[in-house]
């Protein structure tokens, strides 16, 4: 036991003597960046995704019978016809309800918020879509960054739901039949409101 302490000790004394660099001599940060890979994928998808429906402007959906809050919808509409992607809109409500049943607060302690971000990607990922020092539990922060997202996997996947679907999820290009068969799932759930 008295070895034990002593080695204890000498440990504990050396943590005491660590020198702290200065600010300008410390490391560069790594920045993470997100953007959609490069080569389209090559494998087939097996999962069936529907047709969305043509539309006119912005309309607001309900899912199971909820709707959620219409400036977000509103918001996410802008952003995804303002990159082109206004026909993604009913994918994207039964995907963020997939993500977060579009509840801004959401936490299983790895992904985070409305559309379940990465708290360890995210301050990389909102500095890159250009929201630096955005809080990631800002629903219009979260909606900026995932359109951004979603729409450079559409882009980079030629338009196909189910690899961009899946890239989002799995951030690489592997296909997801589970995500996007559970994504697909509420596909049936999903009304225009008029």
């Amino acid at each position: 036991m008295k070895g034990l302490a002593i080695i204890m000790m000498v440990v504990v004394a050396d943590c005491f003597s660590m020198t702290v660099p200065a600010a300008n001599n410390a490391p560069e940060p790594v920045v993470v960046e997100t953007p959609a890979p490069t080569e389209a994928p090559t494998e087939a998808p097996t999962t069936q995704i529907p047709t969305p429906p043509a539309q006119e402007g912005f309309q607001a959906y309900s899912i199971y019978g909820r709707i959620p809050p219409v400036e977000w919808q509103r918001y996410l509409y802008d952003e995804l016809a303002s990159r082109g992607k206004a026909w993604y809109m009913p994918y994207a409500v039964c995907q963020i309800q997939q993500e977060s049943c579009w509840n801004q607060y959401s936490d299983n302690g790895r992904d985070i918020g409305l559309t379940q971000q990465k708290g360890i990607y995210w301050a990389d990922r909102a500095a890159y879509w250009g929201v630096p020092g955005a809080s990631i539990w800002d629903p219009y922060a979260q909606l900026h960054v995932y359109a951004c997202m979603m729409c450079s996997y559409l882009d980079a996947s030629g338009g196909d739901v189910g690899w961009a679907l899946s890239a989002y999820y799995l951030g690489a290009w592997d296909y997801s039949d589970v995500y996007v068969n559970n994504v697909m799932e509420h596909w049936g759930a999903l009304e225009v409101v008029r």
